[in-house]
């Protein structure tokens, strides 16, 4: 019995031989087989970076140009490379995405992307070489913080000063537009207009007139007219966009027309207010005593003031323009009542009121309060806006 257990003994061992043989053998064929394509194993490579960069995570650069760098070369290298210069442009690491360009040209065999990937390389190249990187990155960061939907002005004041420390830089332009643009959304049109000034003298010579156009328009929509009509009698007819130039002397036209309407509604209004103060001295003792009057609040000016206030108050955190014209349309609002209800105080003093009066003074009023409202909404430039968001509703965050 001993004798026979020990007799099996080699056979079972060279059947267990046999079998870790056997499974070495099908774990390397295994092995083999998933790296014996290295295009399969690129296109899975591609994928997985192809969803960082869906999540947007700074490791799908790197992801991309290492797919790029590995060997052999595959159809996915210069696609890595190209995802990878794109993203890293995204991202306004310029240096990077000129290096991945550069892979792009010299490994692939595709002329469309070869073509792609120099207009890239030209795109880039307009905004200035590789010495100018820093400050295009901070230019197009602050940028995007202008117009990000916090407080703008801590990023205007930064790229003012990045401005002026490099004004030679390729897209100092670009900036001084957006620093324009930036104060006037802010209310604050004297700086508007003294960086669209700027824009325009360092663009004089730019095809297109262009910057010299913003500067037209602005001065339009700041109600500086005289200066607009020179400005656009100063473009040269041999650099300006024909097609640009024509809007703004429309634009301009339209202005010196709202001009004279706001003339003729604000002498109505003064013609009115006189009236009003004629009919108010014709039913009372003496201009003191139509001086007292006026001097106390009507029960409609108590009922108002607390309802503009809530109305100024809500406008503030806004666009300041549009605060702007709430406060003005308040006040006003606040002094017609204080005028309307002094004006039916005395009247009733003299009796009770008959209807077709109570009519005329109800008319009168609401035409005053319509006037009174365009002129602040005209004069603030406005209206233009409220034309853009009765046509296309309001924006959404």
């Amino acid at each position: 019995m001993t004798r026979g257990a020990f007799a099996h003994r080699p056979k079972r061992s060279r059947r267990a031989l046999l079998v870790m043989v056997v499974t070495l053998g099908l774990t390397a064929l295994s092995t083999g087989v998933a790296t014996a394509d290295p295009d399969a194993d690129a296109d899975l490579a591609f994928r997985r970076a192809g969803e960082l960069a869906t999540r947007s995570d700074p490791a799908a650069i790197a992801a991309f140009e290492a797919l790029g760098a590995a060997r052999p070369i595959t159809r996915w290298t210069d696609d890595a490379w190209a995802e990878a210069a794109r993203l890293a442009e995204g991202a306004r690491d310029f240096a990077r995405a000129r290096r991945d360009l550069a892979q792009v040209i010299s490994l692939s065999t595709d002329d469309r992307m070869i073509a792609r990937a120099r207009g890239a390389l030209a795109r880039i190249a307009e905004q200035g070489g590789a010495e100018w990187d820093v400050v295009r990155a901070a230019h197009e960061r602050l940028a995007s913080e202008i117009y990000g939907g916090g407080d703008p002005r801590p990023a205007l004041r930064e790229l003012e000063i990045l401005v002026h420390a490099n004004p030679t830089y390729p897209r100092a332009n670009p900036a001084r537009l957006a620093i324009a643009l930036g104060w006037e959304s802010e209310g604050d049109r004297e700086s508007a207009l003294t960086w669209f000034r700027e824009a325009a003298e360092a663009a004089r010579m730019e095809r297109g007139q262009h910057a010299r156009l913003e500067y037209v328009r602005a001065l339009i929509r700041a109600g500086q007219l005289a200066d607009a009509d020179r400005e656009l009698a100063a473009l040269d007819p041999g650099l300006v966009d024909r097609g640009g130039a024509a809007q703004a002397a429309e634009a301009l036209a339209t202005a010196h027309h709202r001009s004279r309407v706001r003339i003729g509604l604000a002498l109505m209004l003064v013609i009115l207010l006189a009236l009003a103060l004629v009919v108010a001295r014709r039913e009372m003792p003496s201009w003191r005593a139509v001086a007292r009057r006026l001097a106390r609040p009507p029960i409609e000016v108590w009922f108002l003031a607390p309802l503009v206030l809530l109305l100024v108050v809500v406008a503030l955190p806004g666009n300041p323009l549009v605060a702007r014209a709430v406060r003005w349309i308040g006040g006003a609002g606040l002094a017609i009542a204080w005028l309307s209800g002094a004006l039916l105080e005395v009247a009733r003093t003299r009796g009770p009121l008959g209807g077709r009066r109570t009519l005329v003074h109800a008319v009168l009023v609401i035409g005053v309060v319509g006037t009174a409202a365009y002129l602040v909404v005209d004069g603030l430039g406005l209206l233009d806006l409220l034309g853009e968001t009765w046509r296309g509703g309001p924006a959404m965050d």
